[in-house]
């Protein structure tokens, strides 16, 4: 099961693109087009770990991914923190309303500010969390492992944070029309996140299986070669521009059912529905790998 078969090597960018990155020495590396909301801690290994790269930065192909994935979620954030090891961790949230405030600094350099424990818009851990050492075998860079990649695990969270915004409104509704409702300590979004805890389960012994999988269903060469670069960044540069230059009545509506053909969530729950086994065979899957010293790449 190959889920991610990204290409490996910037060798397989088209030559045009290979001389331009290298004449101007990995200064624009992270300049691909930015939409909506993923955002990285400056401390956190996300890729292109080179000497030259302080802090480190997302390889082209991968910025370029994830843009194209946060613009299918245009209503929520992912963060990417430092987690086990200094691999990414994940937390999502809500995206307020709000227009977002900046400061200017004595260098004339602009700071916005985000609180994760925002009242009304709090981020939550989803997948990937700094104590559980799962981001060793998913959630990594694809510059590390095809299999499952950062991108990849970054959508399946967003999926699964989706999720859980559907059961937070559900939960508010139902405060709404009874007082007998009870959440104990927890706020209404960590009550929200326990009641979808066999979903996020499922889903996680969905990609570890996947993880697994791979150290014996390996990539061909033609799937490590095979770049999607120049495919990603063209309909990233046509979708920014008909944004830019067509005014929001006359454009088309979309088909929600296109964005996502496959439920994520509901695949891992008819795969994998109860969750006391979910949580021993991810265990089991952790042990084996860290017995035998295997880092997926």
């Amino acid at each position: 099961m190959n889920i991610s078969s990204i290409s490996n090597s910037i060798k397989s960018f088209p030559q045009k693109f290979n001389q331009k990155v290298n004449n101007q020495n990995n200064i624009n590396r992270t300049k691909s087009p930015s939409f909506k909301g993923i955002y990285v801690e400056d401390i956190v290994d996300i890729g292109d770990v080179s000497k030259t790269n302080e802090p480190p930065v997302f390889l082209p192909k991968d910025a370029l991914l994830l843009n194209e994935i946060a613009n299918e979620f245009p209503n929520q954030d992912c963060f990417i923190c430092k987690g086990y090891a200094g691999l990414p961790r994940l937390e999502y949230r809500e995206k307020p309303p709000e227009v977002q405030m900046f400061s200017k600094t004595m260098a004339r350099d602009y700071r916005t500010e985000i609180n994760p424990r925002d009242e009304d818009y709090p981020s939550e851990p989803l997948l990937l969390y700094g104590d559980n050492g799962l981001n060793r075998y998913i959630g990594m860079t694809s510059y590390i492992s095809l299999n499952p990649s950062l991108p990849f695990t970054v959508k399946v969270g967003y999926e699964l944070h989706k999720r859980m915004l559907e059961r937070k409104n559900k939960i508010l509704e139902m405060i709404g029309k009874t007082d007998s409702y009870n959440l104990g300590d927890d706020t209404v979004i960590e009550r929200a996140h326990k009641e979808i805890k066999d979903v996020e389960t499922a889903v996680t012994r969905y990609l570890m299986e996947s993880a697994y999988a791979a150290l014996t269903d390996r990539a061909s060469a033609s799937q490590i070669y095979a770049s999607d670069y120049p495919k990603v960044q063209t309909r990233l540069d046509a979708k920014r521009t008909f944004d830019l230059t067509t005014s929001i009545a006359k454009r088309p509506e979309l088909d929600p059912k296109k964005l996502n053909e496959i439920d994520i969530c509901e695949l891992a729950m008819q795969n994998y529905p109860n969750m006391e086994e979910n949580t021993s065979r991810i265990q089991e899957l952790t042990d084996y790998m860290t017995k035998h010293g295997i880092v997926l790449g």
